[in-house]
């Protein structure tokens, strides 16, 4: 069975599951995490969601579907307003993890994507007010979902979630695997010789 064959059905997994709530989705296959969890989510029927944009300008709403391969695709003009892909409906706003605000704690949707998780990875402080945003959180499921790792780790975020799922895509790409961990090394070489 494929890598991304596995982490759909492990997103499933978690979807139908009643005591978790906090999943981090990650691993440095960007495009196939994001198809995977937005395929799961729709496969699940006629959801709500939101999709919290951390540190984002508003293009961050067309850069969100850009990382999923999805391209031509409308989305809202303002944060607030409703989308609909497939069988979901989804909201966009812009999330501060220095002032995580209290405005949807009474909201329940059927998910909150928190995207992207790469800017918080360093922080300790921002790290905790997303565990407080979720603990405040009515919503069934809370995805955390990362890009361009290896460069950003969420190793911190780990003990925050219920279930990790990593979707590396080393068997399904075994030459695009080591292509970016290559490219991975040969950066923190040059960090490293520069004094970074």
């Amino acid at each position: 069975m494929s890598d991304v064959k596995k982490a759909y059905e492990h997103i499933v997994d978690f979807l139908n599951n009643e005591t978790e709530k906090n999943l981090l989705l990650c691993g440095i296959a960007d495009e196939e995490k994001h198809l995977s969890l937005l395929k799961a989510l729709n496969a699940q029927g006629n959801l709500k969601g939101l999709i919290l944009l951390i540190h984002t300008t508003k293009n961050g709403m067309e850069d969100f579907f850009h990382w999923a391969g999805i391209y031509k695709l409308k989305v809202p003009k303002k944060y607030g307003e409703g989308m609909k892909l497939s069988n979901l409906t989804i909201f966009f706003d812009n999330l501060s993890t220095k002032d995580c605000a209290n405005k949807y704690n009474n909201y329940e949707f059927d998910f909150i994507i928190v995207w992207p998780i790469q800017s918080v990875t360093e922080s300790e402080e921002e790290i905790r007010e997303l565990e407080e945003m979720a603990k405040r959180q009515k919503t069934k499921k809370i995805v955390y979902l990362t890009i361009k790792e290896p460069w950003y780790n969420p190793e911190r975020l780990k003990h925050s979630v219920d279930r990790i799922i990593k979707l590396d895509c080393e068997n399904d790409d075994p030459s695009e695997y080591q292509r970016i961990l290559l490219a991975y090394e040969e950066d923190m070489r040059r960090r490293k010789q520069r004094g970074f």
